[in-house]
């Protein structure tokens, strides 16, 4: 009984340690299309504000931090984008009402909290607040939008689409459940020594 306890106490340790969901791993130096959402703060819910942003993003590493370019919609209504550090305007299309703005990340994995401010004169509409930008493989409770393979047009080679990577969903159940049979089966070896005893 002793050598199935130790036995189902090692399996916990390696489940804990080896398999647990790692964090996505940091993007290759170079051009790359990705997608993301606009999420409310600190929800997995897309933000209203989603469909003011064109997607993908554009996103070039350089000795692994990130610049990001997005171009948002609706220009004229977002008198103010600001995320951690600042943005500035790359491109503006007064015609189209469209302006792409660039930022650095150093961890694109984590969502991007970015103050906005929608001014509407038209219908007396002026509200600021906080959203989360939230790209393909962040940590879940990032809520990243899905990937649907469209590739932003660059010049062959220079640009390669970053797939939804996969992540081990089941593996921490697996690990809890290693835990809790471990500690029913530690329990029940208590037990039967206080009966025997």
């Amino acid at each position: 009984m002793k050598k199935i306890i130790t036995l189902m106490l090692l399996i916990s340790v390696f489940f804990l340690t080896i398999a647990l969901p790692q964090a996505s791993a940091q993007l290759a130096d170079g051009s790359h299309s990705i997608q993301y959402q606009v999420n409310k703060p600190d929800s997995n819910s897309a933000s209203i504000a989603n469909d003011y942003f064109v997607k993908p993003a554009k996103v070039t590493v350089t000795n692994g931090v990130a610049t990001v370019q997005i171009t948002l919609k609706n220009s004229t209504w977002i008198t103010k984008f600001q995320p951690l550090g600042g943005a500035t305007v790359v491109n503006e299309d007064k015609v189209a009402d469209t302006r792409t703005v660039q930022f650095t990340v150093k961890d694109l994995s984590k969502p991007i909290v970015t103050a906005m401010k929608i001014d509407i004169d038209d219908i007396n509409y002026h509200h600021e607040y906080s959203v989360a930008l939230v790209f393909n493989g962040a940590a879940s409770t990032g809520g990243a939008a899905k990937t649907d393979g469209a590739k932003a047009s660059t010049p062959a080679g220079t640009e390669s689409q970053v797939p939804n990577p996969q992540t081990g969903d089941a593996t921490p159940y697996v690990a809890i459940a290693a835990l809790v049979g471990s500690a029913f089966l530690l329990y029940r070896k208590k037990q039967q020594t206080k009966m025997e005893a």
